[in-house]
């Protein structure tokens, strides 16, 4: 997609179930035919998305999924019912089983130094893999579902541990994005670094250079990557990773080889400081409203709550609408024994703070991993959302998509 362009999205619904479309991290309008998750397709109908792109829309990685908020579409007038809880979604089920793809906006070389900006880039779409013994992928129903715990198979690109390619001290520029379901990703590269330009679709404020990059559920990254002096050998990887005592344990997994070979080429500059476009620093201006989430989920782990409540339909957890303009500060707080990754749809937010420790402004981001409760102390994450235009519903949910499904969402209403 190109900033500044429409985009017209046919969608023909061949399941037997309801489904719809979420355009994840694009900042256009969440009413009408754009991205409004309230829509709902039922099994043989169609629809058609609008999506009007900003001529200053940030230029990075994105990516679309289901976001079926139910297996049927509500009865028309039905949303309206007072207190009426959604039944539980679909998204898990769906996006598992496929509905999920990468989308990227512009091309953010265009930002780099003009030496980089004809570097070799690379989409890598990380999802994972579960088969039953029929040799089925795994769904909800009746009498299975599926356990995001259980052993899986890591694909990228829906390839098993494929080969990338790369010349002696050539730099390439990578689009990372976990399109998976549920499940979180720790990548490293070993024996390089990652140079991080763009983190969830926008261009960054401070560049960094992390050994390590944690992608929840719905997390992208666009980073550099410049291969050795000489001819070898690597493996990009996820590293074992607990997300917390009541949540998945993953192992090590190899999930590519990088192969440096051919003839050398001439190495690049380093790229350092502010990525042109980042957006503004939020920390010093007014903030017209604070707001509390509290994230909770039963002790068996099968129902999820925001400020105490399911998600309904019809109802915000938020009595107050927030206002076209002003910008507000969320304290998101973590009751549980595992942690919830944050998404809020429509616009990227500034995290201010973690577990009480603040956070130099470097970037903006659309997804962020609040950590779990430990000795009874809630983990804790505040953030400021900027609500520059589009008013109408903003969602946001916990992103393993499970937690959504079964409760954990809400939205916020925006006037003007």
């Amino acid at each position: 997609m190109k900033p500044g362009s429409t985009v017209t999205v046919h969608l023909v619904n061949h399941l037997p179930v309801a489904t719809n479309l979420h355009f994840h991290g694009l900042h256009v309008s969440p009413e009408g035919q754009s991205d409004d998750p309230f829509l709902c397709v039922a099994p043989g109908r169609s629809t058609t998305y609008e999506l009007a792109i900003p001529a200053d829309h940030p230029q990075g990685t994105f990516w679309y999924h289901s976001h079926a908020m139910g297996t049927t579409c509500p009865a028309p007038g039905s949303q309206s019912m007072p207190g009426m809880a959604a039944m539980p979604g679909d998204v898990e089920n769906q996006i598992f089983a496929g509905l999920s793809g990468a989308l990227i906006v512009g091309d953010d070389r265009t930002l780099l130094p003009k030496p980089l900006r004809h570097i070799e880039a690379h989409t890598l779409v990380l999802k994972d893999l579960q088969l039953d013994p029929t040799g089925h992928i795994p769904q909800n129903t009746d009498t299975t579902s599926i356990n995001s715990n259980n052993p899986t198979v890591r694909l990228v690109n829906g390839r098993l541990r494929p080969v990338l390619s790369m010349k002696p001290n050539e730099t390439q520029l990578w689009r990372l994005a976990n399109a998976g379901a549920d499940i979180f990703y720790q990548l490293h590269l070993d024996g390089y670094h990652f140079t991080v330009i763009g983190e969830d679709g926008t261009p960054v404020a401070q560049v960094t250079t992390p050994d390590t990059l944690l992608l929840p559920p719905g997390k992208r990254y666009d980073v550099l990557v410049t291969a050795g002096a000489h001819p070898a050998q690597t493996v990009l990887r996820t590293t074992a990773y607990s997300n917390g005592p009541q949540g998945d344990s993953y192992p090590d997994t190899e999930l590519a080889t990088v192969k440096v070979a051919g003839h050398p080429v001439h190495r690049l500059p380093d790229v350092t400081g502010t990525i042109p476009t980042a957006p503004a620093d939020l920390s010093a201006v007014p903030v017209a409203q604070q707001r509390t989430l509290d994230l909770s989920e039963s002790a068996d782990g099968n129902t999820f709550y925001i400020n105490g409540k399911q998600f309904a339909m019809d109802s915000s957890v938020f009595d107050t609408p927030a206002k076209v303009g002003t910008v507000e500060e969320w304290t998101i707080v973590n009751h549980s024994g595992e942690d919830h990754p944050f998404h809020l749809h429509t616009n990227a937010f500034q995290v201010v703070s973690v577990n009480g420790v603040a956070q130099p402004y470097t970037h903006r981001q659309d997804t962020i991993p609040v950590p779990h409760a430990v000795d009874g102390v809630p983990g804790q994450v505040v953030i400021r959302v900027a609500f520059a235009d589009y008013p109408g519903k903003w969602m946001f949910h916990c992103h393993i998509a499970a937690h959504e499904d079964n409760g954990m969402m809400s939205y916020i209403d925006v006037v003007h």
